[in-house]
């Protein structure tokens, strides 16, 4: 009887043991899977930009200027839309392209307005900095 009693208490106290070294590790795991989450949620995502960069600073009238640029955080394929400067608004340019798998991209335009001519690039919520081209007659 006396032995019954002893094997009983250790095997007890064998299942305490188990059960707490489980909580034990379960308890580790879910610390870790928190510290997981608030890692991830803590990463900032790389802001989204496009540059421009013109090759002439001066053209002749309705001479074609190419612009390039590289992009930052942009997919492959998105479409890049240019916009010229008038009165005061940002109005689409009938020139676009695609993004490529390099992250950079590359249009031309056309313009017969004579006098500075201010242009920048947009892609979704990213705009470029203005890039001003002189057109003469």
């Amino acid at each position: 009887m006396r032995a019954q009693i002893v094997r009983r208490t250790a095997a007890a106290f064998a299942g305490v043991a188990l059960a707490a070294a489980g909580l034990g590790v379960a308890g580790a795991l879910q610390a870790n899977a928190a510290t997981a989450q608030q890692t991830a949620v803590s990463t900032p995502a790389a802001a989204k930009s496009i540059t421009i960069k013109s090759d002439k600073a001066t053209a002749k009238a309705w001479a074609k200027v190419s612009f390039t640029g590289k992009t930052t955080a942009i997919a492959k394929n998105s479409v890049v839309q240019v916009q010229r400067l008038q009165s005061g608004k940002w109005v689409n340019f009938p020139a676009t392209t695609k993004v490529t798998s390099k992250s950079t991209y590359s249009v031309w335009v056309q313009s017969g307005r004579v006098g500075v001519n201010k242009f920048r690039v947009v892609t979704g919520k990213a705009a470029s900095a203005a890039v001003s081209v002189n057109v003469t007659k």
